[in-house]
């Protein structure tokens, strides 16, 4: 009989702050294991508030080796009440979700998609980090790259409404290679920038590392919410 052994795995804490002040406003904490399928699965738990908007989220969302998607779970809570959970399925060229909220009620729907997308949005700031995985940056720094519809359980800035499959459009300019040290400590990272949002949402730049699992080591969002994202914690080996 085989001796257990855990999955490979890595998991870390993310801080939400605000860049004036420094006072954190969400903490997300995520683990990322890679089974013997090469699959990655990623689960978050968020929580925040900012403003008015109180939101917990639990997400788990798996990925192929290549960061296509293959399904995924979120549950939303909103001012201490669950208003949502959903599950999420993916293939070469359908998306399907099955969900029940508080609002809409009961969502069954079948999207057509094309393999490779750049991924699913479930707005843990991790899962942001693999919307990024798929970039070409051998194509080098200033490269803007459109993946054409993108999609997301949510157009709502912390992920508060859903989860059913929502569309936006945007696109991803490669800043270039940087080294950056927080919290967590040092990182050779890619710095990314979004472009072309079309949910009103602000400038937003992150920094994912180079090391094949694209962590989420820092966001900048500028905007009303004007906010930084770190890495404070992180334990693992790379998957």
């Amino acid at each position: 009989m085989a001796e257990f052994e855990l999955l490979p795995r890595r998991q870390g804490r993310i801080e939400y702050r605000h860049r004036q002040t420094g006072g954190v406003w969400g903490v997300e904490e995520w683990r990322m294991t890679r089974g013997l399928d090469g699959l990655r699965v990623l689960s978050a738990h968020c929580e925040m508030r900012f403003g008015k908007d109180w939101v917990v989220r639990d997400s788990v969302q798996s990925a192929h080796p290549d960061f296509h998607p293959k399904d995924a779970f979120v549950r939303i809570m909103r001012d201490g009440e669950v208003t949502g959970s959903g599950w999420f399925s993916f293939t070469d060229d359908e998306a399907i979700c099955e969900s029940r909220t508080r609002d809409e009620g009961r969502i069954s729907q079948r999207f057509a998609i094309q393999r490779p997308i750049r991924g699913f949005g479930m707005h843990a700031v991790q899962s942001d980090a693999w919307l990024a995985a798929s970039f070409p940056y051998d194509k080098g720094a200033g490269h803007v790259q459109f993946f054409g519809r993108n999609l997301l359980h949510s157009t709502h800035h912390f992920g508060a409404t859903g989860p059913f499959i929502a569309t936006t459009g945007s696109g991803l300019e490669y800043v270039g290679p940087e080294t950056i040290e927080v919290p967590a400590g040092r990182f050779d990272c890619h710095r990314i920038r979004f472009v072309g949002l079309t949910n009103d949402h602000p400038e937003y730049h992150l920094w994912v590392t180079r090391d094949g699992d694209f962590l989420y080591v820092r966001g900048v969002v500028e905007g009303y919410m004007d906010s930084v994202f770190e890495l404070a914690e992180l334990s693992g080996d790379p998957l």
